[in-house]
């Protein structure tokens, strides 16, 4: 069961991973100690899964980023187990990199991970589409990220505010 605290510690690290214990403890007016206790407890429960980071590859030279795709997947769900063990199954692959259960036309959003746009296309016919429940696959290449998790890419800082026209 998480608390309050817990709470407001998540917000700030699903924001900014990489604070240090005092400066949360600071935000927060709680001692380091409690913070850190609690952020252990986090970790420990499975709470907290990983950390992670946010990476411009366009601010890269020399290293080709992983082509990225968005897979809608209409499935047939089980009897016994409905959505959660084809889930499984397909959340197993080392392509997968995020998996979701999803509202609407499609039943899961899956997006993967690969070198090339063979080994997506392979991935989808060969092992994604070919499961015995699944009826229909729509894949989607990321061409650009403009913003992931909230950051920017690109560097645009700016503070412009959009405009609003009634």
């Amino acid at each position: 069961m998480t608390s309050s605290l817990d709470h407001r510690i998540l917000d700030i690290l699903s924001n900014h991973a990489r604070l240090s214990v005092d400066s949360i403890a600071t935000q927060l007016k709680e001692s380091p100690d409690v913070i850190a206790q609690a952020i252990h407890r986090l970790e420990s429960n499975g709470t907290i899964l990983q950390y992670a980071t946010i990476i411009d590859e366009s601010k890269l030279s020399k290293r080709k980023a992983p082509l990225r795709a968005l897979i809608e997947v209409q499935v047939r769900p089980e009897k016994r187990t409905g959505f959660d063990s084809i889930a499984m199954r397909i959340a197993k692959f080392p392509n997968v990199v995020d998996h979701y259960l999803l509202s609407g036309g499609y039943d899961f959003l899956v997006i993967v991970e690969g070198e090339t746009l063979d080994e997506i296309a392979q991935f989808v016919s060969g092992k994604l589409a070919s499961l015995d429940n699944v009826r229909s696959t729509v894949t989607h290449f990321i061409m650009k990220k403009y913003k992931e998790k909230g950051a920017l890419m690109g560097g645009d800082e700016s503070d412009e505010r959009l405009v609003i026209t009634p």
